[in-house]
């Protein structure tokens, strides 16, 4: 009984979360072994704070980025705008893996990997480490900003990238 209740409630919440915008970026970091960029789509990222500057990420532990971001112990948030949308293709399967940092605007600030022009990128050190289910919530003080001054940042919705308009 419990298994259908359960079963019920993770395809109703799916489908509710579907729906609820969130912003979307590429989530970078490096291996520190071979310092090797890393990097997933991702639309679990929130601010946690401003004193300190915080951010949190979700990062499932069966991703091929997380074991070497923990061992980082950095990562980069990279907001996107519109001119963005195909560096989304590559981070979003494993299939296009060997794509995923090919395009010219990829830069390093020390050994993080970050997109150039992004309407932001967001440095953080990974301060708490919270387990839950298949994730690992990672919670990340801000070392650094770069922000181009663009309004126009990507978010997710109904399973397809777009902007939320105000009201009026």
């Amino acid at each position: 009984m419990a298994t259908n209740v359960t079963t019920t409630i993770d395809s109703r919440l799916k489908r509710v979360l579907r729906h609820m915008p969130a912003p979307v970026g590429i989530v970078t970091s490096f291996d520190p072994a071979t310092n090797a960029p890393v990097g997933l789509a991702m639309s679990a990222i929130m601010p946690v704070c401003l004193d300190p500057c915080a951010m949190a990420i979700c990062v499932n532990r069966s991703g091929s980025s997380h074991d070497a971001m923990i061992r980082a112990g950095r990562f980069c948030i990279n907001l996107l705008h519109d001119a963005h949308d195909a560096h989304m293709a590559p981070f979003a399967g494993a299939a296009a893996r060997e794509e995923r940092f090919a395009q010219d605007d990829w830069r390093q600030h020390g050994p993080v990997w970050f997109i150039e022009g992004a309407p932001a990128n967001i440095f953080c050190d990974i301060r708490e480490r919270v387990p839950y289910g298949t994730h690992d919530l990672l919670v990340g003080e801000v070392y650094d900003l770069f922000d181009n001054g663009s309004e126009d940042i990507l978010g997710w919705a109904n399973g397809a990238l777009g902007r939320i308009n105000p009201l009026r």
